[in-house]
């Protein structure tokens, strides 16, 4: 005679899967169509099509594996570009106060160059005079 099935031994239907539930996402994002002109790093490598999702910003080859999605940039990079921005912008104001300070040295050595030449000029001057002066007193 076979038991009848109490109370307690009545189950619920199954709940789907963690692993069911993501990849029935992952179809949902893939068939809204929203393919990106760029692919994350797992598809690239995979050479997958690259379907978003616009909720989570993952794609649905991503979300169908439980991997991360790269097609966000990640805090951590956009920190490291704007210290490297920083860095070479640092760099770059150092470059043109030193370039600065180069062009002040050379008009400053110019402006001794144009005194030299005055100064000679004034002795070559003094030079000519004194020779004519020679010359016609003889």
């Amino acid at each position: 005679m076979p038991k009848e099935p109490s109370a307690c031994s009545v189950r619920a239907p199954r709940k789907a899967s963690s692993t069911t539930e993501r990849r029935v996402r992952a179809a949902r994002v893939q068939e809204s169509g929203l393919e990106m002109s760029f692919r994350c790093q797992r598809c690239e490598e995979k050479n997958l099509r690259c379907f978003v999702d616009t909720v989570s910003g993952r794609c649905a080859g991503c979300i169908s594996v439980a991997a991360d999605c790269s097609l966000f940039v990640s805090e951590e990079d956009w920190e490291k570009v704007a210290r490297e921005k920083r860095e070479k912008r640092l760099v770059l104001a150092r470059l043109e106060a030193a370039t600065a300070q180069a062009r002040v040295e050379l008009l400053e050595v110019e402006d001794r160059e144009m005194e030299y030449l005055r100064r000679d000029l004034k002795i070559l001057e003094v030079q000519d005079r004194a020779s004519e002066a020679s010359g016609s007193s003889t």
